[in-house]
């Protein structure tokens, strides 16, 4: 089988390719930089997957790399694959249409073509069919083909190595391999490690958005105000740890509401997650997690979408992932590099204005309020169930 992986990323290299590369698919990456170069040079990447007490280092052969502007290889490598998946992220999918477009037109088998985006966000597979859709001639029968976005358990926190050096890279994760597609928008999709075809693609997207991803955040922006600098550690403080657990509880009570209990998950699931984000091997730096806030606090992400739920669902306002929305806000105001002393003064000077973006987004009233509550006890500097919740950064 042959495969295509766009985009030489972490999700891209580190999840994608490494599940590819153990089907025993003939690998080509599509990329851009020095990346590319390395893994044109050497042949392969390594990822790394740990665990507390563990780890296994697993080889990745590619049989080619090409970058992104060698659009006439590109379309060549695409014509003769049986799966294309894309990890790019979400503002970038319009971009690499026309390449498999292109590759759809040059394409003589008869096997359909595969295609699933590996990005965080709902609508990416539908997204991306209509961008090649646009590009395609109005009688070409995109229908024989499949498009499907990806809900992807792993976290990948980093790619080691100097892309320059002759040496492989090598890319860090944890070992979870489960992914979640739309089984009715695929066609004859090969066999991979750790697939699950779903018929509900929202809801599962959903139940990982609204508590997994609900809580990485949480653990973030919490952890990013009390000056830790890696996740690990942040969830080891008992209140970050609590503040976490709460605010997945909310997303799953709307999650159970919504779609029903096994779904939504229980403690068990919630110790599980937290057991994730205690993996100190991961290294995992908060400012990666917390990275994009704008995009995070939209109304249908992780932290307001799951209030918003919660809210619809219970008829009651949430209590912590308003609190985590608001260290969002904080994170966003400070860009994301808190300076000491110097901190409370951007916060004054900026999570305004953020605060009435995030109202002009038009959650309801109430939920908003709550986040503006919330952001002015953390400018004031927070106290949730003892010690003080102060903006003062550490070095951890």
């Amino acid at each position: 089988m042959r495969a295509v992986v766009i985009g030489a990323g972490r999700v891209g290299l580190g999840f994608a390719g490494e599940l590819l590369g153990r089907a025993g698919a003939k690998l080509t990456v599509v990329g851009r930089g020095q990346v590319i170069d390395n893994l044109g040079r050497t042949g392969h990447y390594r990822v790394r997957l740990v665990d507390p007490g563990w780890q296994e280092e697993r080889r990745v052969r590619v049989r080619r790399a090409l970058p992104a502007s060698e659009a006439d290889a590109v379309a060549r490598e695409i014509a003769r694959a049986r799966l294309v998946a894309v990890a790019v992220r979400p503002e970038n999918l319009g971009a690499i249409a026309p390449l498999i477009a292109a590759g759809l037109e040059a394409r003589t088998r008869k096997k359909p073509l595969n295609v699933i985006a590996f990005e965080n966000a709902i609508d990416a597979g539908p997204n991306l069919r209509a961008a090649v859709a646009e590009r395609l001639p109005a009688d070409f029968r995109l229908e024989r083909h499949g498009f499907s976005g990806a809900v992807v358990s792993r976290a990948v926190s980093s790619i080691l190595g100097d892309p320059a050096a002759p040496e492989p890279l090598t890319i860090l994760g944890d070992p979870a391999e489960r992914f979640q597609v739309h089984g009715r928008s695929l066609k004859a999709l090969p066999r991979l490690p750790g697939l699950v075809k779903v018929k509900d693609f929202e809801a599962a997207f959903n139940a990982k958005l609204y508590v997994f991803s609900a809580g990485h955040a949480t653990v973030a922006y919490l952890g990013f105000l009390k000056g830790y600098r890696y996740v690990h550690a942040a969830v080891r403080d008992h209140e970050i740890r609590m503040a976490a657990l709460a605010a997945m509880r909310e997303g799953q009570e709307g999650l159970a509401a919504r779609y029903g209990r096994k779904l939504a998950g229980g403690e068990a699931e919630l110790e599980a997650i937290l057991w994730r984000f205690d993996n100190a091997a991961l290294n995992d730096p908060v400012t990666r997690v917390g990275r994009d806030p704008g995009r995070k606090l939209s109304p249908e992400e992780r932290l307001l979408g799951a209030a918003r739920l919660y809210e619809e669902e219970t008829g009651k306002l949430p209590t912590m992932l308003p609190v985590a929305a608001a260290a969002a806000v904080c994170f966003a105001a400070v860009d994301g590099d808190p300076t000491g002393a110097e901190t409370a003064r951007q916060l004054s000077a900026h999570a305004p204005g953020l605060l009435q973006e995030l109202s002009a987004a038009k959650p309801d009233a109430g939920l908003t309020e709550s986040v503006t509550a919330a952001w002015e006890r953390f400018s004031a500097g927070w106290r949730h169930d003892s010690p003080l919740f102060t903006l003062a950064t550490r070095e951890r």
